[in-house]
């Protein structure tokens, strides 16, 4: 298998990324059981900010519950869907709730998007995302990686490539 990964940069996992029914049920849970508390909760779409969203190439038009937080040195996302057609109701409905995809940020995200898909790896979603400036998009990994899904994420200049929150 030919590497994807042609940039001198070496990717590191900095999100793990998992699909809930019930966001404040698995953040009291979080809290209660790990004592992992701060949990940022937001909506996705943010108001007033186009999420220049896709699912599998066409404009995406879907809302989501989101709770982030940091363990150590890797973000846990939770993903509730709401409504609208996306990649996380689907896995709600082929695998019910649980790991959903590992993210990479990356300084060369042009790139890492434009070769992935030469390779011929399905781009799912993508859009703007709750930092300033950013960038995401999800690939079909399940394959390789026996069900997990990629994100890649453009490396922003703030907060070590994370970016700045939107709304904070």
């Amino acid at each position: 298998m030919e590497k994807i990964n042609t940039s001198p940069v070496k990717p590191s996992i900095d999100q793990i990324g998992i699909v809930v029914r019930d966001l404040h049920s698995v953040v009291a849970a979080l809290e209660d059981l790990l004592g992992i508390s701060n949990i940022k909760i937001m909506e996705w779409p943010i108001e007033g900010v186009d999420p220049e969203s896709t699912y599998y190439g066409d404009p995406g038009n879907y809302r989501l519950l989101l709770g982030f937080v940091k363990v150590g040195s890797t973000q846990i996302e939770l993903v509730q869907p709401l409504e609208g057609q996306n990649i996380y109701s689907d896995f709600l409905e082929e695998h019910g709730p649980g790991l959903h995809h590992f993210r990479l940020t990356v300084p060369d995200f042009e790139e890492r998007v434009q070769e992935l898909e030469e390779r011929g790896i399905k781009n799912m979603a993508g859009g703007t995302g709750v930092h300033v400036g950013s960038k995401w998009a999800y690939f079909d990994t399940r394959e390789p990686f026996q069900g997990v899904i990629v994100e890649l994420r453009k490396h922003l200049e703030e907060a070590g490539g994370e970016g700045k929150w939107i709304n904070s």
